[in-house]
């Protein structure tokens, strides 16, 4: 039987609202389905959570039309115009999560889960203050003494993308914002990106799967932290 790896938000009948709320609020549903544990799914292999601006449109909906392969479809309510019109992201990632969590709590009912389980998420995902930072790539120098990660911001509008190093005592060499995309569905991202290879104990490339986009750092450590050697390069093929 599948376990639950995704939770998706859909607005039906409205395409141009469903993809502006489903990118809006894809940070928060992803960072809900990034710290689920194994829980039995059936045969679903997600959550949608139906938004909807009132429970009695439920029956009038085509479900056969709207759901997607292997999800199961729970139903919210939710006044996306006034999610989407709304200009603090704060604000938005707190809503979300409010939405998200219902419709989960909804999922639990019908797939016999423990709702602690759930409200767990929910706390951490507070305390954690709505950051959804994750590894995109991570390896080791040659020599072991370092570690480059390409770590992920996913905001509200935006997924950012960073390079940092650290040293094997796990002390940050310094962290440094390489570009952002608009598209917040971060499958599109991973599958963009998969190349990360040292090519000397100081030197380390990141670059799309098709190679036309090459980020290059080379660095040196001094004596003191300020005389750090960082330098980024950017080459396209």
């Amino acid at each position: 039987m599948p376990n639950i790896k995704d939770i998706e938000l859909y607005v039906p009948k409205n395409r141009k609202l469903n993809w502006a709320f489903f990118q809006e609020t894809r940070c928060m549903a992803f960072l809900y389905s990034r710290l689920l544990p194994k829980l039995n799914g059936k045969e679903n292999k997600g959550i949608q959570v139906f938004c909807v601006e009132s429970l009695v449109y439920k029956e009038q909906i085509d479900r056969f039309d709207s759901i997607t392969f292997n999800y199961l479809p729970v139903f919210v309510e939710a006044d996306v115009e006034a999610f989407l019109a709304n200009t603090s992201e704060e604000e938005k990632k707190e809503h979300a999560l409010e939405i998200v969590h219902r419709g989960m709590k909804l999922a639990a009912h019908e797939l016999s889960w423990d709702l602690s389980v759930l409200e767990d998420i929910y706390y951490t995902i507070k305390d954690l203050k709505y950051e959804n930072i994750y590894p995109l790539l991570k390896k080791s120098s040659p020599n072991k003494k370092y570690t480059c990660t390409i770590l992920c911001h996913h905001e509200v509008k935006s997924i950012d993308v960073y390079l940092e190093v650290k040293k094997r005592n796990g002390g940050v060499i310094k962290k440094e914002k390489l570009f952002s995309v608009d598209n917040t569905y971060e499958q599109n991202l991973f599958s963009d990106y998969g190349s990360l290879k040292w090519i000397l104990n100081h030197k380390v490339e990141f670059a799309d799967k098709d190679y036309k986009t090459v980020y290059t750092l080379t660095f040196l450590e001094k004596d003191t932290p300020e005389d750090l050697v960082w330098r980024i390069d950017k080459t396209r093929k």
